[in-house]
């Protein structure tokens, strides 16, 4: 679990794309701050470089952090909604949700695998399927995991990781189907593919019956 970032978000008055696009030439990413304790999202702004830790980690949708609002108000948060432009990948606006002490927020952590050369379904000639690339649990800010991990060491061929094999958070629980596989070491697939030989067979055939049908024709 990272430590917490902090990050200072200040205050934004003005709305509108040009006022956006003049934040961001001065550094800034417009923002919203949001909340059960803040019925009505605050406009904030917040430098780019403030948060790039977070946004850089591979892990950005778990990653907390501890931001200190224009009221003077320090808040624990996470980053829900981040959109860049697909042309340059610039951010162009941020939402901060307010995190709660005690109170179970639902997030998706992102899923690594372990020990993918040593698989023995894999040695054995099978595919490693991932299934599962991020997975969506509720758990207690405090112990919000920055990734989840599933060792496949000991994954022969035809077997399966599921959800439930997880090692989840004490205050973790699962929000889709604990039965679901997340990794499976599939057996290969066969090529349906005839022999040379009968291809060939084939293609003789064809071609008797195509002169044969000339010659009654002629």
């Amino acid at each position: 679990m990272s430590e917490l970032l902090k990050v200072t978000l200040e205050a934004r008055e003005k709305g509108g794309k040009q006022e956006a696009s003049r934040l961001r030439a001065q550094g800034y990413v417009p923002a919203v701050f949001y909340g059960r304790g803040y019925p009505d999202s605050v406009p904030v702004k917040v430098k780019s470089r403030d948060i790039l830790p977070a946004l850089n980690s591979g892990h950005w949708e778990t990653y907390r952090l501890e931001v200190a609002l224009p009221d003077g108000k320090t808040e624990m948060a996470l980053m829900r909604d981040v959109q860049r432009d697909f042309l340059n990948g610039n951010l162009l606006h941020v939402d901060f949700y307010q995190l709660v002490s005690g109170q179970k927020v639902q997030v998706k952590v992102p899923v690594e695998i372990l020990n993918r050369e040593s698989c023995p379904g894999v040695k054995a000639g099978g595919i490693l399927e991932q299934l599962f690339h991020e997975v969506a649990i509720e758990v207690l800010p405090r112990e919000i995991p920055d990734v989840l991990t599933v060792d496949v060491r000991n994954l022969a061929l035809g077997e399966e990781i599921r959800l439930r094999d997880l090692v989840l958070p004490e205050s973790a629980e699962l929000v889709d189907d604990a039965d679901l596989p997340v990794v499976v070491a599939a057996e290969p697939r066969a090529e349906e593919t005839a022999p040379a030989e009968e291809t060939e067979r084939k293609e003789v055939e064809v071609l008797a019956k195509g002169k044969a049908k000339n010659q009654e024709e002629a």
